[in-house]
């Protein structure tokens, strides 16, 4: 089934196998007064809530609920917050929430989430921190670098979320809820320019098209004149977006006042350069010599530059229908993506290795809800969930120069397919007059399945290349995985404004394979149990906003990363994680908003070191003229990876009127007290810090004018006031060396236009 094709038929439709996703901007017509599509985050009434704080609506719970009500620590952020802060993309969350931090390899988005996370990349690896757009669960880690031009809001729950999400939320979830369509016609253009010439722009228009039946259309383009960095070799410009074009299209129809279907199709094409740049950590020597020693962290000295082709898309048809005792929901969403790049993992100008692949993926969801109406003294909730999906490598060669055990290349071949249903319900129940009790059960039944893994060796000849054969055995294998998730929680309004929480959850983690290491073993699924206390509060006649929570994590079976070939990903016994967090926010007078987020966090690692035990982290020690080798190692009591100590979001957002206009300013800085990359780093086996990040902050600033009439907006903005330099990716490889990528950007500056029309 092939959803999605890149032919953009007549009249502005892009044509779809059987489906036909119709882009209204020449159907919408219509004028009139429009209030506000209904915003995630909205006030509760008009003039009585002026210097008070907005209500903020999440789905943490599969039902509407104001955040203060839901007993689980969540994290929102609107749209316009997080344009305010800088945050053009998921790779920015990390500068907008606290305790969350983003590891990007070969353009794979790997978020985590109080520690918990994975930086392993690959065909059928999902991250521990569920992504969802639209209540649509995105499995690829390539379709997780999402641009967040037309999000209405970014929600991060927090812990796993193991009874309504299930598999592969062991460290939480991340909503994305972008915009729906409005009854009445309006929009809006935005456009921005920076000092590298990168063109950001977006069209938005809604409207409705016919009785019952509205409709929107977001189309994004953003193509970059100047890269942040060169390739020394060629004089290539690097870290530079060639184009990044994306359409989204929702049509609601409500054929009846208990009938909603909504039909939602999205499409992006991305072409850049902006990793794996790979070049020697600062400060440390490569295994080849040749690597110039005048270059910037963002440049390179290869002999290829690295280039990214990659597409993505999906559609996903979400049915309501009233049935007077219960809403019923049902969610049907295809998704498929293709990515592929080259790059040079020896860092040099010297031929020596290169890696060129290219992978493919596709999935399909469907989900069932029966969600019972909103009720004081009880609600409940119960479905079931499939997925299947099906990822593996559509070219992956390594290169060698000269000739490594005679071989010229080698090449992987390998998919992995996995199959999973799972049955939950989740009750809350008033037990008392202001006491409620919460329970979830989720039961998950998945099969994974790997065929025709191999690596095959190849060799120059004057005819051309010739296969030497399968090097090993041919892998044929799969994992059946049956788990019981659970949540039990306990809520008490000590006031109307405030309530205590606490809550027990269990989340797992699937198992797998390492496809991109044929040979080496399958990893099993991984476990977390969490216990969670905490706040929600309003105080000062809803001025202030203050929901601390503190928590502890008992997690077995971590899967782990170490580096031979490639990232190979195994159990270690476990992890020990505690720690406190706090969201706050006040409105300290009509025009001035404070907003901060902070996290402490301890982590251990709990593993069992055995030298022939091919479940070990690996150390490195540096060679005398440049490179590393490496050798097992323990990491008992290490941290766990990207877990920083310490993270602190800071935000000031100021409003003025003059004559009649508004000047907008906000500031936000986000502090991160550092962390390690790799289990294997401690004071011991990594002295030099190579495998750890420092603390660091990132700053962003804008002050926007907008018209009287609310129509036109003009703004200056700079994000990473004091260009910190934060590479994405540090790490090792025998016999190579220490290795970074500089895919999060320098300070950058410039301007931005905003037009809205109609009503909007």
């Amino acid at each position: 089934m092939n959803l999605i094709s890149h032919d953009i038929g007549k009249a502005g439709a892009i044509r779809t196998s059987g489906v036909l996703f119709c882009m209204p901007i020449l159907a919408i017509a219509g004028t009139g007064a429009l209030t506000q599509p209904a915003s995630a985050q909205t006030a509760r009434g008009n003039g009585d809530n002026a210097g008070r704080l907005e209500e903020i609506v999440v789905t943490a719970q599969k039902r509407a609920e104001n955040l203060q009500d839901v007993p689980i620590a969540v994290s929102a952020i609107s749209g316009e917050r997080l344009a305010a802060a800088g945050v053009v993309d998921t790779l920015g969350l990390a500068n907008a929430i606290s305790g969350f931090t983003v590891n990007i390899n070969a353009q794979n988005f790997s978020p985590h989430v109080r520690g918990v996370g994975t930086s392993a990349f690959g065909p059928g690896i999902e991250n521990p921190v569920a992504l969802y757009v639209d209540n649509v669960y995105y499995a690829s880690q390539i379709m997780g670098l999402a641009d967040l031009t037309d999000v209405e809001q970014v929600s991060v729950l927090k812990g796993p979320q193991g009874t309504l999400f299930g598999r592969n939320a062991t460290g939480g979830v991340i909503q994305l809820t972008t915009r729906q369509p409005s009854d009445t016609f309006g929009g809006q253009l935005r456009t921005e320019l920076d000092q590298y010439m990168t063109s950001r722009s977006n069209l938005y228009v809604t409207g409705p098209l016919a009785e019952n039946l509205k409709a929107n259309l977001s189309v994004r383009y953003t193509t970059q004149g100047d890269g942040w960095g060169r390739n020394l070799f060629n004089d290539d410009e690097i870290h530079k977006i060639d184009h990044d074009v994306g359409i989204r299209s929702k049509l609601v129809f409500t054929p009846g006042e208990n009938t909603t279907i909504t039909l939602s199709g999205d499409y992006s094409d991305t072409i850049n350069s902006l990793g794996p740049n790979l070049r020697p950590l600062p400060g440390t020597t490569a295994f080849l010599p040749g690597f110039s020693a005048a270059a910037g962290e963002y440049d390179v000295d290869a002999y290829i530059t690295n280039r990214n082709d990659s597409w993505n898309g999906g559609g996903s048809l979400m049915a309501k229908q009233d049935l007077g005792f219960a809403r019923l929901v049902s969610i049907t969403a295809y998704r498929k993506f293709r990515f592929a790049s080259r790059f040079v993992p020896s860092m040099t100008p010297i031929p020596a290795f290169d890696i060129d692949f290219a992978i493919s993926g596709k999935q399909f969801t469907q989900e069932v809800q029966l969600v019972s109406p909103d009720n004081d003294r009880f609600n409940w909730v119960i479905g079931a969930y499939y997925f299947w999906g099906r990822e593996g490598i559509d070219r992956f060669r390594n290169s060698f120069y000269p000739a490594l055990f005679g071989l010229d290349k080698i090449e992987v071949h390998g998919h992995e397919t996995t199959a999973s249903i799972a049955g939950f319900g989740q009750a809350t129940m008033k037990v008392l007059p202001q006491t409620g009790i919460t329970l979830g059960l989720r039961y998950t039944s998945e099969k994974r399945r790997i065929r025709d893994s191999f690596g095959e060796g190849l060799v120059n000849t004057p005819g051309g290349l010739i296969s030497t054969g399968p090097l090993g055995a041919i892998q044929n294998d799969q994992q059946k995985i049956n788990r019981l998730t659970w949540r039990l929680a306990l809520d008490h309004r000590v006031t109307d404004d405030v309530m205590l929480y606490a809550s027990y959850n269990r989340g797992f983690k699937s198992g797998g394979f390492n496809v991109y290491t044929p040979g080496y073993p399958s990893y099993q699924p991984e476990k977390l149990d969490a216990w969670e206390a905490g706040m929600k509060a309003e105080l000062f006649d809803r001025r202030v906003r203050f929901n601390p929570s503190v928590f502890y994590y008992d997690y077995s079976d971590i899967q782990l990363v170490r580096y031979d070939t490639n990232a190979v990903i195994f159990n270690a016994k476990g992890a020990e994680i505690y720690g406190v967090d706090l969201d706050a926010e006040a409105q300290v007078t009509d025009r001035l908003r404070l907003n901060l987020g902070a996290e402490w966090l301890h982590t251990r690692l709990k593993t069992m070191f055995d030298p022939a035990a091919p479940n070990n982290p690996t150390c490195f020690s540096s060679l005398p003229g440049g490179g590393l080798f490496k050798f097992a190692c323990d990491a008992n009591g290490n941290r766990v990876p990207f877990a920083p100590k310490f993270t602190l979001n800071v935000g000031v957002n100021y409003t003025a009127a003059i004559l009649g206009s508004k000047i907008e300013f906000s500031l936000t800085n986000a502090y991160n007290g550092g962390y390690t990359t790799e289990a294997s780093s401690n004071r011991l086996t990594d002295p030099n810090g190579n495998l750890r990040e420092k603390s660091f902050n990132i700053m962003s600033g804008a002050i926007t004018w907008t018209s009287p009439d609310e129509r036109l907006s003009v703004g200056a903005f700079v994000r990473n006031i004091l260009n910190e330099v934060v590479p994405s990716q540090r790490s090792a490889q025998e016999p190579w060396g220490y290795y970074s990528d500089y895919t999060n950007p320098p300070r950058t500056y410039g301007a931005n236009l905003t037009y809205r029309f109609g009503a909007f």
